[in-house]
């Protein structure tokens, strides 16, 4: 049997966009995101008769959490827009470490109504939001491509000192460099002439 392998929280991150700009723009991502969560329910009722229980469902309600820090950014804003204006969001829950053979990455998708928002401002800390929002029907999984932008915003590759030229390659060698994973390490040595600095 093969081993099951664990998904890391911090590698589930999130997009948002206005249903109405769907044609317009691409998604973004929460900037600054700290947490996000999606709940599933479906309440049951049991109900007695005479050969025995018999249990009927009812319909799934979703609720997503999400919290980031405020910052100047259109998510941000639209995150205003939505509660303010009651305007529908399309919202996907992307794992950046479950892809599939295409490279696409698995994703959770759902349009939402924003029903809360809750804006932190302590003297203390970073400005916080916390909307809240509730699915419209029911979400739906598949999988997504990630830009070259989106991925390097999420990660990014290993540069050497030197200058990047004007068409990086993102492979580990600008910068006059050599990623880690794609250097034979066991043969590293320490020099027998050290050296000045």
């Amino acid at each position: 049997m093969a081993e099951v392998q664990a998904l890391s929280g911090k590698r589930m991150v999130s997009y948002f966009r206005l249903l109405e700009n769907a044609s317009k723009e691409d998604a973004e991502i929460v900037p600054l995101e700290g947490d996000s969560s999606i709940s599933f329910k479906r309440d049951s009722k049991s109900t007695a008769t005479k050969s025995g229980s018999i249990s009927t469902s009812s319909g799934l309600t979703t609720e997503i959490d999400q919290t980031f820090y405020e910052g100047i950014s259109k998510v941000s804003d639209q995150f205003y827009d939505a509660i303010l204006d009651d305007k529908v969001v399309e919202y996907w829950l992307v794992d950046l470490d479950r892809v599939n053979t295409e490279g696409k990455y698995w994703t959770i998708y759902a349009r939402c109504h924003v029903t809360e928002d809750k804006p932190s401002f302590k003297a203390d800390s970073t400005a916080e939001r916390s909307p809240k929002m509730n699915v419209i029907g029911t979400p739906k999984r598949g999988y997504t491509a990630l830009s070259d932008y989106d991925k390097n915003m999420l990660d990014y590759a290993f540069r050497g000192i030197g200058k990047v030229g004007d068409s990086p390659k993102n492979d580990g060698t600008d910068g006059n460099g050599i990623a880690y994973a794609g250097a034979d390490h066991s043969k590293d040595v320490v020099p027998t002439v050290k050296s000045q600095l």
